[in-house]
């Protein structure tokens, strides 16, 4: 009696509840889908689009771009959009818009230009109340149009200075969310009748077996809420496929997996997942912290690409990223962010780890390989394209956490430690060198210190900083390294000190027993030239092979 009067009560529930719910749900997938794409549209690059004739602007592209893979990879999501309000005064109250980017394919008939205006209707209240909350709306209800039946959701895309630039759009297709509601309505009428009439207990036998996979894709569910998974980790296999509601669910649930996979390769998955489980903790504030700190360039860059299109450009930054995103992730670094071709990156936050600086250093030294063997390969593969990258590496105390404005927050570090990292990257095209560390840096190794060869260079006065910085170059992991290595940076050591204490000719000598590959370094050829000098030797500098340049470089 007690499980026909609870099967019944819960069939009433069902029914009553279910367009409800699938409401509800579809506005949580909006507000999360909108929130997670909006992280990654500029509002100032938005602001800067203002004519149709901008569709092959860099910017637009990127834009369409990130936009398109959301269309792609989301299921359901029929149109991705950002509008802004029309200039001037409207010539209607349903004409108050105008497309900045439009996610449709360019091919398609739905497509829209820049400045075009779309028309709305009284339905439409959703964007109309985003612009007086400033924060995420959805509309109260489905919308039945010529294209189908849809849910739509607008995030708000503040600029750097606070202002209300526009308004990011997706619209979610409900048919199958519906056609789906009255499918499993009709079969839980059929089973609630056939429980009530004559298999009660065969229907408790199948409920139980029914129910294990559905709570192992309920405790799966739960974890990619919270982003608690391992994109590494193969998921334990749901059983009761035989049920076809439990087949598609499955298959379903797996596909959000997979897009949450991708997903994670753009935004630090640990560092969403901290924000996210401590939602109402998330305010504007840092801390100090000691930080190892990582700051990448390409060399040269715009002579490279300067007459590539964009669309190559983009792909090769995006294989080049990849590597260096996947790179830090594996030493539980955290990708701070992108600057054109540049990358900052950093150890030690939000989560404290053991031996940060061992964790930038090994992140340089396998990006350097990496990279090359990607330059190898686009040669290969007959791609004109080679990026050289330089790496600059310090550690000390900075200011770490949320920095931004009340509606846009942004997880990063500032301080003087990090101009510094950036003026020691750029100077590895002074001395010809890759990767350049600060003595912070060497001195937080330890004893890890003696994994590596590094070698002193110099004490280099950079641009902006008042002190001498002492530079070492990391050379290599000592155990992948031949003798002459090691013995090379023992014997210019010794010279650099030879030197110092006024014994120039001795420091010439070490240098000239050199093997010549050694003796051709660009920084061992400037430091010969000034112990010459130092010793009395007049004649014309050697002159110095030529290095890349870069406006910012000391002369």
């Amino acid at each position: 009696m007690t499980v026909t009067t609870a099967t019944a009560i819960n069939g009433v529930m069902v029914i009553t509840q279910s367009m409800n719910v699938a409401r509800e749900n579809t506005t949580k997938r909006l507000r999360e889908t909108t929130r997670a794409l909006a992280a990654r549209i500029n509002a100032d690059d938005l602001a800067t689009l203002r004519e149709p004739s901008q569709h092959v602007d860099p910017i637009y592209l990127r834009t369409h771009a990130q936009m398109k893979r959301t269309l792609d990879h989301v299921e359901g999501v029929g149109f991705i959009y950002t509008l802004r309000k029309v200039e001037g005064t409207p010539r209607d109250e349903f004409s108050r818009y105008a497309f900045v980017v439009d996610g449709t394919p360019y091919a398609s008939e739905d497509y829209e230009p820049i400045g075009s205006v779309m028309t709305t209707s009284p339905s439409t209240d959703a964007l109309h109340r985003v612009w007086q909350t400033g924060q995420f709306e959805a509309d109260r209800g489905f919308v039945t149009d010529e294209w189908g039946t849809w849910l739509s959701g607008y995030y708000p895309l503040f600029r750097r200075d606070g202002s209300f630039e526009a308004v990011l759009g997706i619209d979610i297709n409900s048919d199958h969310v519906i056609a789906e509601r009255q499918r499993i309505l009709s079969t839980l009428s059929q089973g609630y009748l056939l429980s009530l009439l004559i298999i009660l207990p065969t229907a408790a036998f199948f409920g139980r077996r029914i129910s294990s996979p559905l709570r192992r894709i309920n405790g799966r569910l739960l974890a990619v809420s919270t982003l608690d998974f391992d994109p590494e980790r193969k998921p334990e296999p749901i059983t009761g496929r035989w049920v076809h509601e439990i087949h598609e669910i499955s298959d379903s649930m797996e596909r959000v997996e997979s897009a949450l996979v991708d997903f994670s390769r753009y935004v630090p998955a640990k560092l969403v997942r901290k924000l996210v489980l401590n939602a109402d903790q998330i305010q504007l504030g840092g801390e100090v912290r000691q930080l190892a700190i990582l700051f990448t360039d390409i060399i040269g860059f715009t002579e490279i690409t300067e007459s590539l299109d964009p669309e190559t450009i983009l792909d090769a930054l995006n294989e080049y990223f990849s590597v260096i995103h996947d790179t830090a992730e594996s030493t539980q670094g955290v990708l701070d962010k992108y600057m054109g071709d540049s990358a900052l990156l950093f150890w030690g936050a939000p989560d404290s780890i053991e031996d940060p600086a061992r964790c930038a250093v090994e992140t340089a030294l396998s990006c350097h390989q990496r990279l090359e063997d990607l330059n190898r390969r686009w040669q290969q593969e007959g791609r004109p394209l080679c990026f050289h990258t330089s790496f600059g590496l310090d550690y000390g105390a900075v200011v770490v956490g949320n920095m931004g404005s009340t509606n846009r927050v942004n997880y990063t570090i500032v301080g003087d430690r990090v101009n510094l990292c950036s003026r020691v990257e750029t100077v590895n095209r002074r001395y010809g060198t890759r990767i350049l560390a600060t003595r912070s840096l060497i001195t937080a190794l330890g004893e890890d210190r003696e994994r590596y060869v590094i070698v002193k260079i110099d004490d280099a006065h950079l641009r902006g900083i008042h002190k001498p910085v002492e530079l070492f170059e990391i050379r290599g992991r000592r155990t992948e390294l031949d003798a002459e290595e090691v013995a090379f940076a023992a014997s210019f050591d010794s010279a650099r000190s030879a030197a110092q204490a006024g014994h120039h000719g001795e420091a010439i000598q070490r240098i000239d027993a050199l093997p010549e590959r050694f003796r051709h370094l660009p920084y061992v050829r400037q430091a010969l030239r000034l112990w010459r000098q130092g010793d009395g030797h007049h004649g014309p500098p050697e002159p110095l092979p030529g290095l890349p340049s870069r406006r910012d470089v000391d002369p």
